[in-house]
């Protein structure tokens, strides 16, 4: 599916965020999108990134923990092909920008972590592949939010692309409580950021946020799964 967010024209997408759930084990993965496929979701989410691009090599009892979440490239091809045999669409976050160059290899959509939203080496380099993007708010205000939406429309416009932009609105604390989920603040991203999609990334538990979510008009929902 060359655009997998013109999905939100017609009905509500679901995220399975997997993220790194996983802990390291490919078997866990796999059993993971096959639970996710059975709850009747859209799509599953993966995380990607390179251990050391986040901390010196000097760091070895951080970098020892992060091997350990770490798959390979052709691993994460795998799991993308064992989610369209269940008809899931598949996407992973890249972390760092060599893993944002392989998975352009295997993935129709992007997603751009709350953590990365100023980052704009990375947010520019995804936009120019011409896919799906989605970001998540977290952290961010409305003026970062437009900052944003600007710079992926000028790459797009001056390469002639003709893609979706997706923002989720997101709080991020794990979980979040229920009563700071702000869930009102979709009803202003949907006045204030016109021309984009509109979702939820929810921490809470439980279903009930996701559920006011799209009353105020979410068309996407990523929840994390495990």
């Amino acid at each position: 599916m060359k655009n997998p967010l013109n999905i939100c024209n017609k009905k509500i997408l679901i995220v399975a965020e997997i993220g790194n759930n996983h802990e390291g084990n490919f078997n866990t993965a796999k059993e993971l999108i096959k639970k996710a496929a059975e709850c009747k979701v859209d799509a599953v989410k993966f995380q990607t990134f390179i251990p050391n691009l986040f901390y010196s090599i000097s760091d070895k009892k951080k970098l020892k923990r992060l091997e350990k979440f770490k798959f390979s490239f052709q691993q994460f091809k795998k799991l993308a092909e064992i989610a369209k045999k269940k008809n899931l669409i598949f996407f992973s976050t890249p972390l760092d920008l060599v893993s944002a160059a392989n998975l352009n290899k295997i993935q129709n959509v992007f997603k751009i972590a709350s953590s990365d939203n100023n980052f704009f080496e990375l947010i520019d380099l995804v936009s120019s592949y011409g896919k799906d993007l989605i970001v998540s708010t977290g952290y961010a205000d409305l003026k970062l939010v437009k900052q944003i939406q600007k710079r992926v429309f000028n790459i797009w416009r001056k390469k002639k692309i003709k893609s979706n932009l997706a923002f989720l609105h997101c709080v991020s604390s794990y979980p979040t409580n229920f009563d700071e989920s702000n869930i009102f603040t979709i009803k202003t991203l949907k006045q204030k950021i016109k021309k984009s999609i509109i979702g939820y990334s929810d921490h809470t538990k439980g279903i009930e946020a996701c559920l006011l979510s799209v009353a105020m008009g979410s068309r996407i929902i990523e929840k994390h799964f495990t």
